[in-house]
């Protein structure tokens, strides 16, 4: 049997409520959580969609690191809690850990100016808020589809990849230290997004420089610590801070 202990809020209160379930092979948290809303406690709200780390819908603390639920297996929990006194990864050293040795902790993300809005749900507009401030599209009206200069050759197409394939599910988010003295951080995930976009070809070059005057503040591109959490804990393998300092670079020409 596995032992889930998973934080519980309402508009009130929170609180924490222990669930025991039966392993099963290859078994996700998610399927646990599943399992509980579907067998024990009906109430239990979780927000999911794709159950395939495409959308980043399932995103939360197990054991108090920021993971996807579809993508994290309660076998690997159980070997990290078992490994953990020799491990020499600083997200499991956490002596807060230690009241809940051979469980598994479930909570919701804590993601800066956000509120709980009923368990493991977790209020996502200012999240989406940050990363639509950039404007994180193309404009089509404002280039030739037809001009060759808009092509993206193989290479940069390579380039822009690595930062498209982020999924938003602000994992980077919840763990940037930056937000701890800047409230108004852009945060990673945005301006990840808006290294992508100047990288991309087919942006004009007048949009491109209002997206740089956009970042160009202290909460902004500056206001990033260079501590490369964002880029241990981005389950897409994206690289927030190397864009980062990119587009550092780029203002300071």
């Amino acid at each position: 049997m596995t032992k889930l202990v998973i934080q519980r809020n309402d508009n009130t209160s929170s609180w924490y409520d222990t669930f025991h379930i039966k392993e099963k092979k290859g078994m996700t948290v998610l399927d646990a959580l599943f399992h509980i809303q579907e067998k024990v406690d009906g109430s239990l709200c979780f927000r999911y969609s794709c159950r395939g780390a495409v959308c980043g819908s399932c995103a939360m603390l197990i054991n108090r690191v920021p993971r996807l639920a579809c993508k994290t297996q309660i076998s690997t929990i159980k070997k990290e809690i078992i490994n953990e006194s020799n491990s020499n990864d600083v997200l499991l050293k956490n002596k807060e850990m230690d009241e809940f040795k051979e469980e598994i902790l479930i909570e919701p993300l804590p993601l800066p100016n956000s509120n709980i809005i009923k368990d493991l749900v977790v209020d996502l507009e200012p999240f989406f808020d940050l990363v639509y401030s950039i404007k994180p599209w193309i404009d089509e009206g404002r280039h030739d589809n037809t001009d060759p200069n808009t092509l993206i050759e193989p290479a940069m197409h390579e380039k822009i990849d690595q930062f498209t394939n982020c999924i938003l599910c602000s994992l980077c988010h919840s763990i940037c230290p930056a937000f701890k003295h800047d409230e108004q951080y852009m945060g990673p995930a945005t301006l990840a997004k808006a290294w992508r976009y100047y990288l991309d070809p087919r942006n004009d070059q007048e949009s491109k420089n209002g997206l740089l005057n956009t970042i160009n503040t202290e909460n902004g591109v500056w206001g990033c610590d260079v501590v490369y959490k964002c880029v241990g804990i981005c389950p897409k393998k994206v690289p927030p801070t190397k864009g980062i300092l990119n587009l550092r670079d780029v203002i300071k020409k």
